[in-house]
């Protein structure tokens, strides 16, 4: 067996591959919780200790890391009540993953409704990880997964199982492999970051000494578009996460910022200010020439595209204030969305379409709210004694992340769509703010 897990190892590559094995899951697999019912409660889950299959080698952190990893994602869906290990009669070094061997029975007196077990082996620097996924109550295992990478993709292996749990268990898909970039200033070095998720894996994509400004996911996952004064002026500029490559965009004289990517990456809309006035542009992958779609005396900027691309939302303060704007994709057809408010800023789309997120100033503070494209629903989701700017939303519209001064320099905290359950998942000396959210697969 052991031979022949080495010669598996040899023939991965070094990115995490993942495989498929265990008993079919059907495609129309049962939903075992309706997260949208009226009387919706979280399902409590177990996650027992996983079993190292090389006992003695040393390697019991690898096994604690993956627990935590897998608690704490399924922990932060809201879905899951993850309960505590120490209830657990089964004694994990003795533990069956063969449903057959499982004494349920012992899952079902803790309070489990769910049940999470695996196993993992080390060999040098690689790493194998087995989840199953069971009903305690049918008494079935309901999703089997086997990935193999280097040890570095621990906490990745545990994300996708997350993932994987999420949807057998509620048929939707979840964001436990997404990241979120942001800007990071300490003393006169501008940064942008990358990190996961959950705030781990946190590395810098670009350092300069400029102003930078405003860093925003393409569509696919492969790109950053940003404003930087790397030539004096704040010109366009998009970089590859993958070679690290920049080129410029836009460099037009005035001011060239709010890079937003369509649905599919087919246009960008941006920034200008090249007759005087900043107005909103969209450029075409294939074109050279930008579309102007506002014309006024007043300052139109931060674009962002509605999910099927057929709207985009911007900042204007055509009125007298800055307030929230809708518009065709073509410029035509705009109308004003806020009313309540002096100042209101920095729209994002919910990708579910339903609601769209923006900071909106009260008593002296900029506070996280949203509202429905109809005009109506305004809600206010934060409510602290900082400012709270730049929400962005999960792709699976669940979650905002945004920055705020609550504890005093600015940070990343992340909560629910309906303002609970709120976290902060930066640290340190740096400022750091201007977060956006990934789409869903984002290449390393």
């Amino acid at each position: 067996m052991k031979h022949l897990l080495s010669v598996t190892f040899f023939l991965v590559r070094a990115l995490l591959v993942l495989a498929v094995f265990g008993i079919a899951v059907p495609a129309s697999a049962k939903i075992y919780l309706d997260i949208n019912a009226p009387t919706f409660r979280r399902l409590p889950v177990a996650i027992q200790v996983f079993r190292n299959l090389a006992p003695g080698s040393g390697d019991l952190p690898l096994g604690k890391e993956l627990h935590e990893t897998l608690s704490e994602d399924l922990e932060f869906s809201g879905l899951f009540q993850v309960l505590d290990p120490v209830s657990f009669i089964e004694d994990p070094a003795r533990s069956e993953i063969d449903p057959e061997k499982i004494r349920f029975d012992d899952w079902r007196v803790v309070g489990a409704d769910a049940l999470i077990k695996g196993t993992f082996l080390r060999e040098g620097d690689r790493l194998q990880v087995e989840f199953y996924l069971y009903d305690v109550y049918l008494q079935k295992r309901i999703a089997g997964k086997r990935y193999y990478g280097k040890v570095g993709n621990l906490r990745k292996m545990a994300h996708r199982f997350a993932n994987e749990a999420v949807r057998q268990i509620t048929g939707e898909r979840a964001v436990f492999d997404t990241r979120i970039v942001y800007l990071a200033a300490s003393g006169d070095t501008r940064e942008i970051h990358i990190m996961d998720y959950d705030g781990h894996n946190d590395h810098v994509l670009l350092r300069e000494s400029s102003i930078l400004i405003s860093p925003r996911w393409s569509s696919d996952g492969e790109k950053i578009v940003f404003t930087s004064y790397r030539d004096g002026s704040p010109d366009l500029y998009q970089i590859n996460i993958r070679s690290g490559e920049v080129r410029k965009i836009s460099g037009e004289p005035g001011i060239n910022i709010g890079g937003a990517y369509s649905p599919g990456g087919g246009r960008l809309a941006y920034v200008m200010s090249k007759d005087e006035n900043p107005e909103i542009y969209t450029l075409g992958k294939y074109s050279k020439t930008p579309k102007r779609l506002t014309n006024n005396w007043a300052t139109d900027v931060a674009p962002q595209w509605s999910p099927d691309g057929k709207k985009i939302v911007f900042m204007s303060d055509r009125a007298g204030t800055p307030q929230i704007y809708l518009m065709d994709y073509d410029g035509k057809n705009p109308f004003r969305l806020t009313y309540r408010g002096k100042y209101n800023a920095n729209p994002d789309w919910s990708p579910r379409g339903d609601r769209i997120a923006f900071a909106s100033m009260v008593n002296g503070h900029f506070q996280i709210a949203t509202i429905k494209p109809d005009k109506s629903g305004m809600v206010l989701l934060t409510a602290n004694a900082g400012d709270n700017e730049f929400p962005s939303w999960s792709p699976d519209g669940r979650f905002l992340c945004f920055s705020s001064t609550m504890d005093g320099k600015p940070d990343i905290y992340i909560m629910n769509a309906n303002g609970t359950h709120l976290r902060r998942v930066t640290s340190g000396a740096a400022r750091n703010s201007a977060p956006d959210w990934s789409p869903r697969f984002v290449p390393e």
